[in-house]
């Protein structure tokens, strides 16, 4: 027996009728997804049409779940779709029933079909679903499109049956969940399609994304299904509504769809042996699926004394993430410029297979890890700026990211261009949440704390208006702390000496949506858009808070460089203060030795800079710090050129200090020999006596 006709008599059955099937609503085409298998030639798959006795092909990334009869498919939302070719198409006119169950995982960027089989408008119809989970039914009558959409939305994450009827005396009418959800009335009669193919899950024309932030950001793409279809069924007939109602509370599932929660992947929680690890990051399988990677793509960077991260990941455009202890992610930004032939900004986050961003560690050891990221900013068409004409070159970027056990890290950033002169952002403060999460969920109202080297500080909220663009408390501001909803909290320093300014995003906000900004072009989106507005949190997403802009530290013919302090705090503003001072205006050391020179604080490294003499060997190394209230020593960093020990001894004040979370250290090796890198807990306003002695 056919699939609907035993659907009829089932229905009828349940609602308490005589079991008559009315022949004017048989099936016309029926794909239950209970299997899907191979053609003869062994490389295209097929689904069955069970009621027309069709294998329609499959194309992309799909694979069997448990659905609400049987199994059902899985549409990774990037890849998969079905299509009949229009020379097999049934051939519908008149009164028709279209209907199916539907598990969403995130909304599609524009409408999106469940079936769709039109010529343009002028014939066929469309059944499907719009960018915030509403459900469409359109279809050719009377020379005009005409239709309805529902104004109530399905979430994600949960089985929903819908349906649509049209009636030529009576329109178009949809339900959801056996009710009716939205109705119209169609004048003319129903106009078939003959001359294209028939498409499920994904809509058989380019679209631009919904909620543009701008013109000429976006390219038009194909719009895909992300979720669970099973059960789709087209009838010809209108299926009336007693029907539809006792079908939907017959077969409703008692079980929630097999959607596993989608969490941006930072590695196993809590805290762990500090240093970095290649991994590969796992956020969900039709995602992951996409990438043609092995088993070492990202880095990640683990600190023992606490639960939060340093991530680079491939979502996130390998752009390098603190991740707070609850899953909140944020950066610094990166390089962003523009020219004349630019399809939106040129940036890292228009590059959605990393073709031009890469990283990799340079240095991992007890004592701290560095990283090097590398990208070049390009629009949505992955086109270069700024082109040097003799050499072909656009713009790139080398970031270094010096990161030390106490969760500080210094972000060294040179620019190479050709147009050095002209626009380039080089600090956003931008806060990435998860799927679930939204920015008024994650970041307190009063969001935005600055503050400046003398401890004055002010807090700037959203919570009743966006705040000013230029924020003018306190004076000569250095510092700012992201208010997340989080244990630890994201801080950014920049040198006094460079000027540093503020401004507060106040441009692209919607507040009927959320306090702050708040889009969805990145991460994770693989379509090629530079500014799409979240119009829920059902995909990864971003917001910003601030822009930093500051003097350059050096520079050259075709570079400039730039250096930040980064990195994760629970500490007052106080101690925020201190710390950023000891990098600002860090204090003096003083050498007593005499195996060694140097003793200059590179505010590149975060570091005191020493080299050891050659034939001084077993001679300790000795200094003083001048720490003071004005230059406070703050966890202390040393980077000893040519001291290749494998073990030393560390005296402060003449007090032992054993190896351990106090006393780190490590070797860097180098085209010269091998440096010693050490790292102390050490936090002082008045001077500090340091001895390191080879333990021989």
């Amino acid at each position: 027996m056919a699939l609907g006709s035993f659907l009829a008599l089932f229905i009828l059955a349940a609602a308490g009728h005589s079991a008559r099937v009315d022949e004017a609503t048989l099936p016309l085409a029926s794909w239950k997804f209970d299997s899907f298998g191979v053609t003869h030639q062994g490389a295209v798959n097929t689904v069955a049409d069970d009621a027309g006795g069709i294998n329609d092909r499959l194309t992309g990334n799909a694979w069997t779940v448990a659905g609400v009869c049987g199994k059902s498919l899985q549409f990774d939302g990037i890849t998969t779709h079905i299509r009949r070719p229009a020379a097999r198409m049934l051939k519908n006119g008149g009164a028709f029933s279209v209907q199916a169950w539907i598990a969403i995982g995130a909304y599609p960027f524009n409408w999106c079909p469940i079936v769709q089989h039109q010529d343009e408008e002028s014939a066929g119809f469309f059944f499907g679903i719009g960018d915030r989970g509403t459900v469409a039914f359109r279809l050719a009558a009377g020379g005009k499109w005409q239709g309805a959409e529902t104004t109530q939305t399905i979430p994600t994450g949960r089985w929903a049956h819908v349906a649509g009827v049209f009636e030529p005396s009576k329109g178009v009418t949809i339900y959801i969940d056996g009710q009716p959800a939205a109705s119209a009335p169609v004048s003319g009669e129903f106009i078939p399609a003959s001359k294209n193919d028939l498409w499920i899950g994904r809509n058989m024309y380019e679209l631009e994304q919904t909620a543009p932030v701008g013109k000429n950001r976006q390219y038009k793409t194909k719009i895909s299904f992300d979720g669970i279809l099973d059960e789709i069924l087209v009838a010809g007939g209108a299926r009336p509504a007693t029907e539809i109602a006792a079908y939907h509370k017959a077969a409703k599932p008692a079980t929630t769809p097999p959607l596993p929660a989608r969490v941006l992947p930072a590695g196993p929680p809590g805290p762990a042996p500090f240093g970095a690890v290649y991994a590969r990051l796992k956020y969900y399988k039709g995602w992951d699926d996409t990438w043609r990677v092995t088993d070492y793509p990202d880095v990640v960077v683990r600190f023992d004394e606490a639960p939060y991260r340093f991530v680079f990941w491939r979502g996130t455009s390998y752009i390098p993430h603190w991740v707070t202890e609850n899953g909140i992610w944020f950066d610094n930004e990166f390089t962003e410029s523009n020219d004349p032939g630019s399809h939106g900004s040129a940036e890292p986050m228009s590059d959605k297979q990393c073709l031009f961003s890469h990283v990799r560690i340079i240095q991992s050891s007890d004592a701290r890890v560095v990283i090097h990221w590398r990208y070049s900013p390009v629009d949505v068409g992955l086109r270069h700026v700024w082109a040097d004409p003799l050499t072909g070159w656009g713009d790139w970027t080398d970031e270094i990211h010096i990161i030390y056990p106490d969760g500080i890290a210094v972000r060294k950033i040179t620019a190479h261009s050709s147009k050095l002169a002209c626009w380039r952002e080089w600090q956003e403060s931008i806060v990435v949440m998860g799927p679930g999460m939204s920015p008024d969920a994650v970041i307190d109202p009063a969001g935005l704390t600055l503050a400046n080297t003398a401890g004055e500080s002010f807090t700037y909220s959203w919570e009743k208006q966006t705040p000013p663009k230029i924020p003018k408390r306190p004076a000569s501001a250095s510092i700012q702390i992201i208010n997340t909803k989080s244990k630890y909290k994201p801080f950014s320093v920049v040198r006094s000496v460079d000027k540093p300014s503020f401004d507060i995003y106040s441009g692209e906000v919607r507040r009927e949506i959320s306090v702050y900004p708040w889009w969805n072009h990145w991460p994770t989106a693989f379509e090629p858009s530079n500014g799409r507005y979240a119009q829920a949190a059902d995909r990864a997403s971003h917001s910003s808070l601030a822009h930093i802009s500051w003097a350059n530290y050096a520079t050259g013919v075709n570079w400039q460089t730039k250096i930040m302090l980064t990195g994760m705090t629970d500490a007052t503003i106080g101690n925020v203060v201190a710390m950023a001072r000891s990098w600002d205006t860090p204090a003096r050391m003083t050498l007593t030795g005499i195996g060694f020179s140097g003793g200059d604080f590179d505010q590149t490294e975060r570091a005191y800079v020493l080299e050891h003499k050659d034939g001084a060997d077993n001679t300790p190394l000795a200094c003083t710090l001048a720490a003071s209230a004005e230059s406070p020593a703050n966890n202390v960093a040393l980077v000893v050129k040519q001291w290749n020990e494998a073990d030393i001894r560390l005296t402060i004040n003449g007090e032992t200090i054993p190896r351990g979370k106090n006393f780190r250290f490590g070797q860097r090796d180098t085209l010269d020999g091998s440096d010693l890198v050490v790292w102390m807990r050490i936090v002082a306003t008045t001077p500090v006596k340091i001895v390191l002695t080879p333990a021989r």
